[in-house]
């Protein structure tokens, strides 16, 4: 059971992460880099939560990387990242308290 409601919420973020990007697309007010960032599914310095949600969809919901702070926002991605044992290498976003990107971890 559990293994299932696990699928189910990936396959909503999916599907949340999909109409995001489509708005974000559709806007005019999005700078045409951040349109081709977001195209060739990479982040940038300077895109809003929601321009790297279109990127790369939401990130980690139930990870310790994702958490909210007086100074910003961390998301984590990559939750199983690319050791060996393919854990604890995910991929750390940072924004500022304006929700904009600021940098992210190799």
């Amino acid at each position: 059971m559990k293994v299932w409601i696990v699928l189910m919420a990936a396959l909503l973020a999916g599907c949340a992460g999909n109409e995001t990007r489509r708005q974000v697309l559709a806007d005019p007010a999005t700078p045409p880099a951040i349109r081709q960032a977001i195209e060739q599914e990479k982040i940038r310095v300077g895109m809003t939560k929601e321009q790297v949600i279109a990127a790369w969809g939401p990130p980690c919901g139930y990870c310790y990387g994702t958490r909210e702070s007086s100074w910003g926002d961390t998301w984590e991605y990559n939750v199983f990242g690319t050791t060996s044992s393919g854990i604890g290498r995910g991929t750390y976003l940072f924004f500022d308290r304006a929700g904009t990107l600021t940098g992210w971890s190799d």
